[in-house]
């Protein structure tokens, strides 16, 4: 199978944790890539990203692959910002296409946990609106990113 994970990564638990799936995934002979979504404009100050988070503010993100129609399943990953999905990620689903048909995944990663289903939920509506089917999700603790033995528990229940 032919995997790519997107992801947004502010303190780097999110790339930590896109690193482990992408190992999990290659140890079980699939086809993976990794790609980074990079903010170069955006303030380097959390509660400045937070509060852009929770207004919705726009950002620009880096040029990046938007067609992901080469993929037979694509993970979107983000921390949870403000009781939603990150501006760069919601960017990235702005201008991503070929997710129609496609089965996706969604998982986050959180400090408290406040609004972590909130942000999956978005997270899932946007990839709904893309055409994106049968969409499985999961999150996990700052706390828990290098936790391997959860983390393919958690891919282990991904579709398909």
């Amino acid at each position: 199978m032919n995997i790519i994970i997107v992801y947004y990564s502010f303190s780097g638990n999110t790339h930590k944790a896109a690193e482990i799936i992408e190992e999990i995934l290659a140890a079980q002979n699939h086809s993976v890539k990794r790609l980074r979504i990079e903010a170069p404009n955006e303030s380097k100050n959390f509660f400045i990203q937070a509060l852009r988070g929770l207004t919705r503010r726009k950002v620009e993100i880096s040029p990046i692959q938007t067609d992901l129609s080469a993929y037979d399943l694509i993970i979107f990953g983000c921390p949870v910002w403000a009781a939603d999905m990150v501006p760069a990620m919601r960017k990235f689903l702005e201008q991503a296409s070929g997710l129609s048909g496609k089965p996706a995944a969604a998982f986050v990663t959180y400090h408290s946990g406040f609004g972590k289903e909130h942000c999956l939920d978005s997270m899932q509506r946007a990839l709904k609106q893309k055409g994106a089917t049968e969409i499985s999700r999961f999150s996990l603790s700052q706390f828990k990113v290098n936790d391997r033995e959860l983390i393919g528990r958690l891919v282990k229940n991904m579709r398909p």
